[in-house]
């Protein structure tokens, strides 16, 4: 990959073993600059340490919190935003608030972090942002975090096509279920692992942080000329499946 000297800024890399930190990693690897973001001060600031780059706290929940952290970040010509939750609920019980704070987190932060951040990328700058296989897969249980991850993927090609002039890229990566610190629900019950992992074609099994890693950094890459774009990273999930309600009830009465 071709990265020359560039400085990253890579959102959501607090967690031990996720995805962001992951990301965070292999471009600190590659020779970047890295700058960590997170809301946890104490975690970004050890992970900085460990790589040799820079932390600054920020709630992606709070514009002025973004518009902060761009400007104490820039000027920087990565830009990374793995900063997530997730929320499972069937139709018929979810909550307003439930619908509203996914949509919240991963369509409306995402769309004020590129109006912040762009004004702190300079011409030929790219951005990665974290969709999901859900984004593309129905499954019972995901109606407000699926659809928030696929208003995410749409805000992606909208903001390739506004940032084409001044050569910035903006795709999007979007990893199937990997064992991190927010999946260990379903890891921690076999059962529902082989549910969401039954129809995964290559060999049934989760993906690994630094299998995401790497297709986020081809994205981010120099000779990368993807725009618009999401990848997925998920062994060829997308083509199956999700579990749908009735294996749900089965696994209730096992």
């Amino acid at each position: 990959m071709s990265f020359g000297v560039k400085k990253a800024l890579v959102i959501g890399a607090s967690s031990p073993g996720g995805l962001g930190e992951a990301v965070a990693l292999r471009l600190a690897d590659e020779g970047c600059h890295v700058t960590v973001a997170a809301r946890s001060e104490e975690a970004v600031r050890s992970l900085a340490e460990r790589l040799g780059g820079a932390h600054v706290v920020c709630d992606m929940r709070d514009e002025a919190s973004i518009q902060a952290m761009c400007d104490a970040a820039g000027p920087f010509d990565l830009l990374v935003n793995a900063a997530g939750t997730t929320c499972a609920g069937g139709i018929s019980r979810i909550a307003r608030e439930q619908i509203e704070d996914q949509m919240e987190m991963h369509f409306t932060a995402n769309a004020l972090l590129l109006k912040h951040a762009i004004l702190a990328m300079p011409d030929g700058g790219s951005v990665v942002l974290f969709s999901s296989v859900t984004a593309s897969l129905a499954g019972a249980g995901l109606t407000s975090y699926s659809c928030a991850k696929a208003a995410l993927e749409q805000l992606v090609r909208v903001a390739a096509i506004e940032l084409g002039e001044r050569g910035i890229r903006v795709n999007a990566v979007a990893p199937g279920f990997s064992q991190t610190p927010m999946t260990e629900a379903i890891f921690a019950d076999p059962a529902l692992t082989r549910l969401y992992l039954g129809h995964v074609p290559i060999e049934g099994r989760a993906v690994l942080p630094n299998e995401v890693a790497s297709a986020a950094c081809w994205l981010l890459a120099d000779d990368c000329f993807t725009t618009g774009e999401t990848v997925q990273v998920s062994g060829g999930a997308q083509l199956g499946r999700l579990p749908n309600a009735a294996e749900f009830r089965g696994l209730r009465k096992a």
